[in-house]
């Protein structure tokens, strides 16, 4: 029997919550587990209007990075970060060369539906409203609110799950789909938490590996302050305060040799 690519999808984003024992419950830092655990560098960006996210392989090193927007919605940020997974995933990427989300191909479609299961399982789901108590065809919109906030992951996102997993009455998801994760987040109380990750989605940020790095050449005075700020998007007076915060400087330069002699 052939499968389709729903189903080609899920069984990729199912392996690799195996792969990597992430069980059914929300991945709350994607981008770490990107970089900590597959080992590709995840930069944010900003990016011309109609382009989310693309990934890029180095011919040399065969090092990857995902790269994705700047955007108001950290939601359809982490949509977009789990897209580009689902292309690596998937076996769409080709040596050497670029994906980026242009037109609405099949393998588009596909990494799409990965990253709606990867982000929110339907096991996932239904575990989290079994342990409300709730029953199917019963649900309020407080729930789908709680479901957004829970997965972090847009309200049409969680409604397709729902009624994939047969929990929404006839009618339902058709009456919800206009709902915004701002409008649930402000009508169930947690607008701040909501406005707090929308600031964070819009702030440029480089590979934690590459500002490691830099930090480590900053510390042993490889490189100036100022190249540390380039990398972070920052200014160098703003970079300055923080690492006095924490107490994070060079390390003193070490004198050179001195040399001794006499003249004959």
């Amino acid at each position: 029997m052939t499968m389709t690519n729903e189903d080609k999808a899920a069984n990729a984003a199912a392996k690799f919550r195996r792969d990597y024992d992430l069980g059914n419950a929300p991945i709350n830092d994607l981008s770490d587990l990107i970089e900590g655990r597959l080992g590709i560098d995840v930069a944010i960006v900003e990016m011309d209007d109609g382009l989310d996210g693309m990934v890029i392989q180095d011919p040399e090193t065969h090092q990857r990075i995902i790269s994705v927007a700047c955007t108001t919605s950290a939601e359809r940020q982490r949509a977009t970060l789990a897209h580009e997974v689902g292309h690596l995933e998937l076996g769409d990427f080709a040596n050497g060369g670029v994906i980026d989300c242009g037109a609405r191909s099949p393998e588009e479609i596909r990494a799409d539906t990965f990253a709606r299961h990867l982000l929110v399982p339907q096991q996932g789901v239904t575990e989290f409203l079994e342990g409300l108590g709730k029953e199917r065809q019963q649900l309020n919109e407080a729930d789908l609110a709680h479901l957004v906030r829970y997965f972090e992951a847009s309200p049409m996102m969680i409604l397709i799950q729902l009624e994939n997993a047969g929990w929404l009455a006839v009618g339902q998801k058709d009456a919800w789909k206009s709902y915004s994760a701002g409008k649930l987040a402000a009508r169930y109380g947690w607008s701040d938490e909501h406005r707090a990750s929308q600031r964070k989605a819009m702030m440029p940020q480089a590979p934690m590996r590459i500002v490691a790095e830099a930090m480590e050449a900053y510390v042993n005075n490889l490189i100036g302050l100022e190249a540390v700020a380039r990398i972070r998007g920052m200014s160098s007076s703003d970079l300055k305060a923080e690492l006095d915060e924490v107490g994070i400087e060079p390390k003193p330069a070490a004198l050179p040799p001195t040399r001794f002699g006499r003249r004959k």
